[in-house]
């Protein structure tokens, strides 16, 4: 009977074999796989989702990466509706994890970081918060390593136990696909020359090309740079570069997360990761990125507007791409196999753009000698370079006739008949009280006011306005330190913030200033700036009045401000007021726009007892540019920011760059800084939301710069 049932047992499995191989493959390729899980839950639960990942996440290695939080309040802000409670995109990272694998294949970067995703629509009362499988995101990139496959899926494994405790698995679903696109990644390559020091092609590149996304109306909504990590210089050794860019479109955002039919769980994808990296000794840049076609594959977005907001930005991005100078290749494993240049639509697209670019603008004295000739257009054949197609325009018809203007006859006539035609019309010189010219308001060459008749003091509030900054005629760094210590105030640092070393940030203190700054959370008061800004030919000084009346909150004594205020005047008599002013009963309340942070809203940074004693550490003492010691036993330090990150003045202004070095108050236990987005726009009073949209990766990249010297 053994037997008999054994026999059966290999014909059913031969038949099934034979069936199997009969069957076509796309019914095969029908079968579902798991996208995504997700979690389902009652009510709103954004502020216990927040803490979990900003706090517990990064107990088991996931670390956040540029977080965006309540999208949907931009989609309010810019467009005047939504349709969401809530929707924020919280990328986290696992360095320790991927970077290894990126040593077998880098293309895994393609989503590390990978969004947390959260969203809430205003007619439900359920939550949805979850992210990709880490088997989704491997099929998506085409990586088939045995290796890579296994640790990378086993390194989601915390991750999931920790949201199954959190939120409990039988609230837990997946969201499957069945077939991914064949072309569903972005692979290119960029051949620069290479300097003697490579941070010269960094420093070159990044602005370069982010401005080229940005000019786009892409936001750079997230950069993680792997090799600045703690283990980052030693597990990529084989890497001169290694970056993560996050990339957004709010137009595309908004349409397909937002709205009526409204899709957040597209989100998953978002913000689109861009991976970059130069192998050691190499001058070749590799880039890669997920299409969003998946987005269409694997969640079957089908309405016809969305989909051509996918067809859109998956034809422009490869086009901006191929106009930096890269070049299409092949979604290959670069470190087993030499990618190969294929055919690139882009290609052709930008050099017909280019083409345009020459055909509209021929010399004009050419085009009016054929234009004479000819009454047809035509192409012309001509010995110029072959991609250049020269159009003869027509001639404007002649008219004939000139009909003659038709006169009216009245009777009668006027005394003043010419004024009465010629006459404009008068209007009264009334002015509002407090009234404001444009100039004064809106005045952006960071020159300072000089059109106000105003008798107050400058730098003090006039017409219920307060000017951010003093601003005065250019002196060297020599005679401004002279010049502040025979003010009597105290020099704490003086400090390059550019390559050249012209643009110096001098930061010093008095006894005032300190004795203000000498209470709980009101340290940061402790020192003001003077900048040299030759750009502007001018210094500017941080006006002690503007900043106590902000960071002083209920502790504000204007006396005592005035006071500081009047011992740079009398030093500094020929200073004016900037442009940069902002309502002064307003400043104890400052915030950027509904829903930013405002100054109570710090970020810690660090906790700890030995806070100071980790700043002596060597890799952490260069960091650190002054440090000032208050009564209250708290420590103000001042520290200097990556490269990346401190070339942020370069896109907002240089006039306002002595915000640097950025302060860390060290006040029990804890290292803290006034929130980046505060502090930005606070010291950029006249900062718009598309301006603060170009540095949308820097109060992120704060944050991160801060928290590293305490490490």
């Amino acid at each position: 009977m053994n037997d008999t049932y054994t026999n059966r047992l290999k014909t059913y499995t031969l038949l099934f074999s034979i069936l199997m191989f009969l069957l076509p493959s796309s019914i095969l390729a029908d079968t579902p796989k798991n996208l995504a899980v997700f979690y389902t839950l009652d009510g709103n639960v954004e502020a216990k989702y927040n803490k979990i990942v900003a706090e517990e996440l990064p107990k088991i290695g996931f670390n956040s990466a540029d977080p965006h939080h309540r999208v949907n309040d931009q989609y309010k802000t810019k467009y005047g509706s939504t349709t969401l409670d809530v929707l924020s995109f919280l990328p986290v990272v696992n360095d320790n994890n991927v970077m290894p694998l990126f040593n077998i294949d880098p293309r895994l970067a393609g989503f590390s970081p990978f969004n947390m995703l959260i969203d809430k629509k205003l007619d439900e009362n359920v939550t949805h918060v979850g992210h990709l499988t880490p088997e989704a995101i491997l099929d998506i990139i085409g990586i088939s390593d045995k290796e890579v496959r296994e640790k990378f899926i086993a390194s989601f494994k915390p991750l999931d136990k920790l949201l199954d405790k959190e939120f409990g698995a039988d609230k837990k679903s997946y969201k499957t696909y069945t077939k991914l696109s064949k072309d569903n990644m972005l692979n290119f390559e960029y051949t620069f020359k290479r300097p003697d020091d490579i941070d010269d092609f960094i420093d070159d590149f990044q602005n370069k090309f982010e401005m080229s996304f940005i000019n786009k109306k892409y936001l750079i909504a997230g950069f993680h740079d792997f090799k600045s990590t703690d283990e980052g210089e030693e597990a990529l050794e084989e890497f001169d570069i290694f970056w993560a860019y996050s990339l957004c479109h709010l137009g595309y955002s908004y349409n397909m997360f937002d709205k009526k039919g409204a899709r957040p769980d597209a989100g998953l994808f978002a913000p689109c990761t861009m991976y970059m990296y130069v192998r050691k000794g190499t001058n070749t840049l590799v880039v890669g990125m997920p299409k969003l076609v998946n987005i269409m594959d694997t969640l079957g977005v089908k309405e016809p507007s969305r989909v051509a907001l996918v067809k859109k930005l998956d034809k422009e991005i490869p086009e901006i791409l191929t106009a930096f100078g890269m070049k299409a290749v092949t979604n290959v494993n670069p470190l087993k196999e030499k990618p190969q240049e294929k055919f690139n639509p882009s290609a052709i697209a930008v050099a017909l753009a280019k083409t345009t670019e020459k055909v509209l603008e021929p010399k004009k004295e050419v085009l009016a000698k054929k234009a004479e000739k000819k009454e047809e257009p035509k192409v012309e054949k001509s010995t110029s370079p072959k991609n250049i197609v020269k159009i003869v325009i027509p001639k404007v018809p002649t008219v004939v006739n000139t009909p003659k203007p038709i006169e009216l006859k009245v009777d009668g006539e006027s005394k003043d008949e010419e004024n009465l035609v010629n006459r404009s019309i008068k209007f009264s010189k009334r002015v509002p009280p407090n009234y404001l010219t444009s100039a004064e308001r809106y005045a952006k060459n960071g020159k300072g006011s000089t059109l106000s008749t105003s008798k107050v003091m400058v730098g003090e509030a006039d017409k219920g306005r307060i000017s951010a900054y003093l601003r005065a005629d250019l002196i060297d760094k020599k005679t401004a330190i002279e010049k502040l210590k025979n003010a009597g105030f105290e020099v704490l640092a003086s400090v390059p913030l550019d390559k050249k070393k012209k643009l110096i940030s001098i930061v010093f203190t008095n006894a005032e200033l300190k004795k203000m700054a000498s209470k709980t959370n009101r340290g940061f008061i402790g020192t003001l700036r003077l900048l040299i800004d030759p750009k502007n030919k001018q210094i500017s000084i941080t006006n002690p009045v503007y900043l106590a009346k902000a960071m002083l909150q209920n502790d504000f004594d204007e006396k005592q401000a005035k006071d500081i205020l009047s011992k740079l005047i009398k030093e500094f008599p020929k200073a004016r007021n900037s442009m940069d002013k902002v309502k002064y009963s307003l400043l104890p309340n400052y915030q950027f726009m509904k829903g930013m942070p405002f100054y109570k809203d710090m970020e810690v940074v660090a906790r700890g007892d030995d806070l100071l004693d980790k700043l002596k550490k060597k890799k952490n003492k260069k960091k650190v540019l002054f440090q000032l010691k208050l009564a209250n036993g708290s420590t103000l330090i001042g520290v200097k920011l990556s490269k990346r990150t401190s070339k942020f003045p370069k896109r907002i202004g240089t006039n306002n760059a002595g915000m640097l070095p950025y302060p860390i108050l060290i006040e029990n236990g804890e290292a803290k800084i006034m929130e980046p987005k505060y502090y930005l726009s606070l010291m950029y009073p006249q900062l718009t939301m598309e301006e603060f949209m170009t540095i949308a990766t820097v109060p992120g990249a704060i944050i991160k710069d801060c928290a590293k010297v305490f490490r």
